[in-house]
């Protein structure tokens, strides 16, 4: 089963699309929302990803690998601000018993870069929430700051 889902994500990489919907199905049944969701993602299907993705962090909040496919797929949607606001509490929350993921850091300050010229002021107070909550979880090139303080 380890090979069905790594097989999936190997065609959704490559960009074959049909492979990758054609496996849908063999996958674990617990696997198939959110393999879903990535699916209407690189259909450029964004309504139904963000969808599909805003259901699966309903029923678990604090997952910030759904977070950040979601905040991507509003993105790419032309929806930056959403984006934000669905990755930002699962990165800032203080009551997160995660750390933070690198990739969500990055694609949070990639978005705070797109969507406004104050991106550094932000980027600047998730780094120290990220700092401070969780300790060194992140090299600097994930805040995407020329410097630290």
């Amino acid at each position: 089963m380890k090979h069905v889902v790594n097989l999936f994500h190997v065609y959704l990489q490559m960009g074959s699309i049909s492979l990758a919907e054609s496996l849908l199905s063999s996958l674990p049944s617990e696997l198939q929302p959110s393999a879903s969701a990535l699916l209407a993602m690189a259909k450029e299907d964004y309504p139904s990803a963000v969808e599909k993705f805003s259901s699966l962090l309903q029923q678990d909040p604090q997952n910030q690998i759904v977070a950040t496919n979601l905040a991507l797929t509003h993105l790419y949607h032309a929806n930056a601000q959403s984006g934000i606001a669905k990755l930002e509490p699962t990165i800032q929350s203080p009551t997160s018993k995660i750390g933070s993921l690198p990739h969500s850091i990055y694609n949070l300050c990639t978005i705070y870069e797109i969507r406004d010229d104050k991106a550094r002021q932000k980027k600047e107070a998730v780094m120290e929430k990220a700092v401070t909550q969780y300790g060194d979880v992140c090299g600097k090139a994930h805040f995407k700051l020329d410097s630290l303080r």
